[in-house]
């Protein structure tokens, strides 16, 4: 069986939601579709197994990835209904459908190099247990991770990530007696505000960014430059008290062209304390260790496929994937998918299946060409 459709369809019944990400039918699923090839399977977690599947042998060797898991849903959800040219339920993007296109190429594909396919486990949730784990054993010299992205839209980058706990201090008091507005809740609304505000202002020098890829033939696209996310807001001990500590857990993305210090800046507040938890690094062209050169090889690859019926379009991003454990190893990799115009892990989330079919035969043609470019 080799029709993305129907493979999207299969997968999006098998139950891989995140937590607890359980990934063995989804992989024995996989495995039977190419019971003719070599398969390995990696497991960090027991009950999360990873499938890498040897298409041909060959140098260069060209990874497709992506992910079984999906994030969390109602059950009425693994259940996949065709809508007007949309196939709806739980991962039907993110990413089943990429999976399936994957899955239903390299079925077709005659290789031109030697290529590899790894399936796997807890991108939802970091993905230290799946390519995380998987790429230091079974190594390439390129992959395209797949991701709902659209059929014209390659994504070369992604944010920078911090995570903040954040405590806004006040006086406290008695409601009846006690003034409000000195009170740590009504400091942290006001915080809150102008965060939201002032992070929606910064720019930074994307312009860089723009002039290389409109130097290289391509449209740069980016949702946003910055957001600032309280994700988190705790605060209060009775009704009639008023509050002198407010915690904040926040998220805060900014794009690679704008610099960390500025967010150090930003809340150099008094009354307030900040706790870094964690910074992901961005990734991507232009601002990791990987060569350009073999950075353009592969752009050029997806490129040229690409071009056939639309303008390619280069995009970052200010979420975050699995790039980051291969281009940490001086690896190209870039993100290509069917999308469903950003209905990722929403009540509604869909494919549009002609860019499913689409991503599918552009797949294909990559693996097919891709000695014109990587060799």
């Amino acid at each position: 069986m080799d029709d993305p459709l129907e493979i999207t369809k299969e997968l999006i019944k098998i139950d891989t939601r995140n937590p607890p990400g359980i990934t063995e039918e989804a992989v024995e699923y996989l495995q039977s579709l190419f019971s003719s090839y070599k398969t390995k399977v990696y497991r960090k977690v027991s009950n999360k197994p990873n499938l890498v599947v040897e298409i041909s042998k060959g140098k260069p060797v060209l990874m497709l990835t992506s992910h079984l898991d999906t994030v969390p849903c109602e059950d009425k959800l693994l259940n996949p209904i065709i809508v007007n040219g949309k196939l709806y339920g739980r991962g039907a993007c993110d990413a089943k459908g990429c999976v399936a296109a994957i899955c239903s190429a390299a079925l077709k594909a005659n290789p031109s190099i030697g290529l590899k396919l790894a399936f796997t486990a807890d991108e939802e949730v970091g993905g230290a247990n799946g390519l995380g784990y998987v790429f230091p054993i079974e190594r390439a010299d390129y992959v395209i991770i797949g991701e709902p992205k659209s059929i014209d839209s390659i994504g070369v980058m992604q944010a920078t990530v911090l995570s903040l706990d954040i405590i806004i201090k006040g006086e406290s008091g008695h409601t009846a007696n006690h003034d409000i507005k000195k009170g740590a809740i009504y400091k942290a609304s006001k915080f809150i505000m102008e965060m939201v505000e002032e992070f929606s202002k910064l720019r930074g020098e994307y312009n860089k960014f723009e002039e290389f890829f409109k130097s290289i033939g391509m449209e740069f696209e980016f949702k946003g430059h910055a957001v600032f996310n309280p994700a988190i807001i705790k605060g209060g001990i009775k009704r009639n008290v008023i509050a002198n500590k407010c915690e904040i857990k926040a998220d805060i993305r900014i794009s690679p062209w704008i610099d960390v210090k500025i967010v150090r800046e930003m809340l150099n507040y008094s009354d307030l304390d900040v706790k870094v938890n964690g910074i992901l690094k961005p990734y991507g062209m232009l601002v990791d260790d990987v060569e350009i050169e073999k950075d353009l090889r592969l752009l050029n690859l997806l490129k040229s496929v690409v071009a056939k019926k639309f303008k390619p379009k280069a995009f970052c991003s200010l979420g975050v994937g699995d790039s980051r454990y291969v281009r940490k190893y001086g690896t190209p990799a870039f993100y290509y998918g069917p999308g469903g115009d950003s209905t990722l892990h929403s009540e509604n989330e869909y494919v549009k299946i002609d860019e499913l079919y689409g991503v599918a035969e552009n797949y294909k043609e990559i693996i097919e060409k891709a000695d014109k470019f990587l060799v």
